[in-house]
């Protein structure tokens, strides 16, 4: 008998996140598993659902904390003869929690994909009372999860995030497609990143390391960005689409770009649905963002067989084996970034070492069947 799952997924915004639990929700189904989601209406994540024919539903309240809303949920598993609840965006376990606090019948589980702060105060306790587990892909996090939550450990479990290795090879009428679009050769050594334009993301640490370059290196490279800054889950009319603080962080970039004559040398394609496309079109993968707890756009560049540079904290230090499948520079320092992007460019056969190295990597880690199978154990557990 099949399982009957149903995933909360209510944000605004599509990053991350919202991609992945949207895969893991087509996983899940591909799997045989029964799926049924709860997102925002309008939002990218709806958009995927109808793409993927993913049955779904809205929250009928905007609140963090709504009667009608966990009426609304109530009815609906019941509708849905639901075994398990998913929560994948943060702010939607203040609806399935109190809906499911007197069933004990169903499980509840949240998946955490970004750092969290401490959350030990009365209400959390409540709330988190409820879960019958937590998913992460970090098992630093992890080891460090139950004091910061009101959960016992043994509650804390590591889920690495999967990937579907058949699809991560380097497309090369794509590469020449896209290399030709933005004006570069075939000759021209692309260091690429696909990322956020946030003050965390560290974009301007990777501009900004283009000029401790020395100049017959950079004569031979051109930088790929590709993102956009933040988005506003919520517009006003005539209102920017991005939030306030990443424009001004965008526009400070372009002035530096300016200031230092790098127009033709610092390339910004904005946001793209074409992933693979892109990191074909790259070289060397640099991943600039100064904390993250696991990164899935790292998994991509590794998958798809490049050399990774990032900066070495957080999530980055379980991916990057410095010296073996990357190379690691200190946080928010351009100059050491720009030294490590320089082995690259001077050592080809490095590079080809490497980027073998962080396909393997993926391959015997990150296997979306193996994270699919293991998902669905955790689901079939006994409570």
């Amino acid at each position: 008998m099949k399982i009957s799952t149903l995933h909360f997924c209510t944000s605004d915004s599509w990053g991350g996140l919202e991609l992945y639990a949207c895969t893991l929700m087509s996983e899940l189904k591909n799997a045989g598993v029964n799926v049924f989601a709860i997102c925002k209406k309008n939002s990218k994540i709806e958009k995927y659902l109808i793409e993927h024919e993913i049955s779904y539903s809205y929250n009928p309240s905007s609140y963090l904390v709504s009667l009608s809303a966990i009426k609304f949920f109530r009815a609906l598993i019941r509708q849905q003869h639901t075994e398990i609840v998913h929560v994948h965006f943060h702010k939607d376990i203040w609806v399935a929690s109190p809906a499911l606090i007197f069933n004990k019948k169903i499980k509840l589980f949240i998946s955490i994909y970004m750092g969290v702060g401490a959350k030990n105060d009365l209400l959390h306790k409540f709330i988190f009372s409820r879960l019958n587990g937590i998913f992460t892909s970090s098992s630093e996090l992890n080891s460090r999860l139950h004091h910061l939550y009101p959960v016992p450990a043994n509650k804390i479990h590591l889920l690495p995030y999967g990937r579907n290795l058949d699809s991560y090879n380097i497309d090369l009428e794509k590469r020449n497609a896209i290399r030709k679009q933005f004006n570069i050769s075939p000759q021209d050594i692309v260091v690429g990143t696909m990322v956020r334009i946030d003050p965390g993301k560290g974009v301007k640490d990777f501009v900004a390391s283009f000029t401790y370059l020395n100049k017959t290196l950079q004569k031979k490279v051109k930088y790929l960005i590709v993102g956009e800054p933040t988005r506003k889950g919520h517009l006003k009319s005539k209102d920017s689409h991005y939030e306030s603080h990443c424009e001004i962080y965008y526009k400070q970039i372009q002035s530096f770009i300016i200031e230092n004559k790098l127009e033709e040398k610092i390339i910004f394609s904005g946001f793209q649905k074409d992933m693979i496309g892109y990191l074909s079109a790259m070289d060397i993968f640099v991943f600039p963002s100064r904390d993250e707890m696991y990164s899935l756009v790292v998994l991509d560049a590794m998958a798809i067989g490049l050399p990774i540079v990032a900066a070495g904290a957080s999530g980055n230090l379980q991916q990057v084996i410095d010296g073996k499948n990357g190379l690691l520079y200190k946080v928010a320092d351009s100059a050491d970034m720009a030294l490590k992007i320089a082995t690259y460019i001077e050592n080809p056969e490095l590079r080809n070492q490497h980027k073998d190295e962080a396909r393997k990597f993926v391959e015997n880690n990150h296997d979306m069947k193996k994270s699919i199978q293991q998902l669905i154990n955790f689901y079939q557990q006994p409570i």
